[in-house]
């Protein structure tokens, strides 16, 4: 045990801390790969959408990861407005109200998207307009994307988010090895802070972005 242990006894403690915190972010990262995977997928077979999988940069920065997932909802919430702008030019506007009034049941939904269906792209077959109604006109799934997207930003916009070679772990071993006794415990609770807001946010936000999309795919024949 080290002088600096010795004198400040919780210090292991909150390294232990810090580590198990950055494993959880790091998890929760993994978990959006696999949710936007899984929804790209089904875009992919069933609205004839030609998005490309994502993959973790195990070698990248947390904020470098957080970019990539943000660049892929971006991409799918980019192809879900266009097929809305189509909507929005081909349907009647009391009909396209209709379309995003959060009252109006789902079957109402599909009976209007049907008299469109063949002359917008991406809503071809009753799978693929269950999938736009469910993702694009869904008040529960807007909300979890959009809160998905702000906490991936202000993770890759913290501190942690800069330091090199978080994702594998090393960036915490850099940390950590960085600050000793009466510094480190200060800087060891700094992080303790940071992690644990960013954790304590990002965590429930991913589990209710993949129970949200794996919902969805389990709908599908």
């Amino acid at each position: 045990m080290s002088w600096s242990d010795i004198l400040y006894p919780d210090n292991p403690a909150r390294r232990e801390k810090v580590a198990r915190l950055h494993q959880e972010l790091i998890n929760c990262i993994e978990l959006n790969f696999d949710t936007t995977n899984e929804l790209i997928g089904v875009l992919n077979t069933h609205c004839q959408f030609k998005l490309h999988p994502i993959k973790m940069n195990m070698n990248g920065t947390v904020q470098e990861n957080c970019d990539i997932l943000l660049a892929a909802i971006k991409s799918i919430q980019d192809m879900l407005q266009a097929i809305d702008a189509r909507l929005k030019r081909e349907l009647e506007p009391d009909l396209y109200r209709k379309l995003h009034d959060f009252q109006e049941p789902d079957a109402k939904k599909m009976q209007i998207l049907r008299n469109v269906a063949t002359v917008v792209s991406g809503l071809a077959g009753t799978v693929a307009m269950g999938i736009f109604i469910k993702l694009a006109l869904s008040q529960v799934v807007s909300r979890v994307l959009t809160q998905t997207t702000m906490v991936l930003a202000k993770i890759g916009a913290s501190v942690i988010g800069a330091v090199a070679g978080m994702i594998l772990g090393v960036g915490v071993d850099l940390i950590l090895s960085a600050i000793l006794g009466a510094v480190e415990r200060d800087q060891l609770e700094a992080k303790i802070q940071e992690l644990n807001a960013l954790v304590s946010e990002f965590k429930p936000a991913s589990h209710e972005y993949n129970k949200t999309i794996i919902k969805i795919s389990c709908m599908l024949p």
